[in-house]
């Protein structure tokens, strides 16, 4: 396995496939980060043009055969990383993840502070009327409800980060309820990423090389740069932000580092080999799973389940692994559709469980079973069909839980 870095010199465009074309008043609008569909078809098509011929479509069998090459290369991510201002550490990248969606921030306005408040499974009282029956031939055991045991008046945060820094990250997977009710910085805690820069632009009359009269258009990209100072938004305290993915690579092509484009309108971006890894299970992380016998797994991907927010492969019984999916912490779905290089025609739209959705999950396992479904599972994909695992949808990390659901309280 390989970390490539990603870094964008020009902002880069992440369509969300609304029509865009030469006409006046047109506008091209980004995601606001891109889908692991985006960075591994860049990653398959550098790899691809490295070899002889490249993607020459007029020798029909090696087309075909480079085309199927390619996609067995698998990818992982892409993860959101702040380059260092200087190259005198060997770690030469911040890792940043999506915020887990089993987290509330909330303003207090009495003492100015913002408040973290964990979202867990709730025990619903019996003379509660809920309907939690999954749809049929879905899931035949009942989920519960996620979120505060005991009502709260307080807003939410508006500046609640987007992503956070892995010592953040770790802390609340670690140990989440440590932290409950307990105030944060943050600025320590993350960022929101990369920002939106928008730009307008003149059609040129080809012939005459002047702009069309009213043929004004519109692009909307990521500005991969993050001012660390919030308060002061000074330029000295600017970050360079940039794109990691892991990849194996089980062929003979090789990628080459240096400049090329990516995503709409052929943006620039460079290519690096680092010399950093996927962050590895900590310790303190399984022996606590392994303890508890459950564990929170959190995707820090998108992951496209066939059943939508239900994951089949994942509960599979597998290796004297008998899983029991229990709760949810979700939000709407996202929607990807793109480009098939090898059909030359447009994907089928699909419904993928976001970023920073939480499954609570609990175990009938041995502890060697769980031990080495921990390590089958930490920063790999999960998403149901083989050939989305090596897209990179789904790429997820474990958490603790008591695998106990709290009392639900009266305000």
């Amino acid at each position: 396995m390989a970390v490539w870095i990603i870094e964008p010199r020009d902002p880069l465009i992440v369509r969300d496939g609304r029509p865009f074309g030469p006409n006046p008043g047109v506008q091209a609008r980004s995601l606001s980060f891109p889908f692991p569909s985006t960075t591994t078809g860049g990653v398959r098509t550098r790899a691809g043009l490295s070899a002889p011929g490249g993607f020459n479509r007029e020798n029909t069998q090696y087309y075909k055969e480079n085309v199927e090459r390619v996609k067995k290369i698998t990818v992982r991510g892409p993860l959101l990383v702040e380059l260092r201002p200087d190259n005198t550490s060997d770690e030469r990248e911040e890792w940043l993840f999506p915020a887990p969606l089993d987290i509330l921030l909330v303003d207090d306005e009495q003492t100015k502070a913002t408040v973290r408040k964990q979202l867990v499974p709730l025990e619903i009282p019996e003379d509660w009327e809920f309907n939690l029956e999954p749809p049929d031939g879905q899931q035949t055991e009942k989920l519960t409800l996620v979120g505060l045991p005991k009502p709260d008046p307080r807003k939410p945060a508006k500046s609640a980060p987007k992503y956070w820094y892995w010592k953040q990250f770790f802390n609340w997977l670690l140990d989440p309820a440590q932290y409950n009710e307990q105030p944060v910085n943050l600025t320590e805690l993350g960022h929101n990423g990369p920002q939106r820069e928008r730009r307008i632009h003149v059609s040129i009359d080809e012939y005459r090389l002047v702009g069309k009269d009213g043929a004004l258009f519109g692009t909307s990209g990521l500005e991969f740069t993050n001012i660390h100072d919030r308060q002061e938004q000074r330029l000295s305290s600017a970050r360079r932000l940039a794109l990691a993915v892991a990849v194996d690579n089980g062929t003979d092509l090789t990628i080459a580092e240096g400049l090329g484009s990516l995503g709409g309108e052929r943006r620039t971006v460079s290519w690096r080999k680092s010399s950093s890894d996927l962050p590895l299970c900590p310790k303190e992380i399984e022996e606590e799973i392994v303890k508890q016998k459950a564990c929170r797994v959190i995707l820090l991907t998108p992951a496209c389940f066939e059943q939508g927010y239900l994951p089949d492969w994942l509960l599979e019984e597998k290796n004297s692994m008998k899983l029991h999916l229990k709760a949810i912490a979700t939000q709407r779905p996202q929607v990807v559709s793109g480009w098939d290089f090898e059909r030359q025609g447009p994907k089928p739209t699909r419904r993928l469980a976001p970023a920073g959705t939480v499954l609570f999950l609990s175990f009938e396992s041995e502890e060697t079973a769980i031990r080495n479904w921990i390590r089958r599972i930490w920063m790999q994909c999960i998403s149901d069909k083989e050939q989305d695992r090596n897209d990179g949808f789904g790429l997820a990390v474990l958490g603790t839980w008591s695998s106990e659901p709290v009392a639900m309280q009266k305000g």
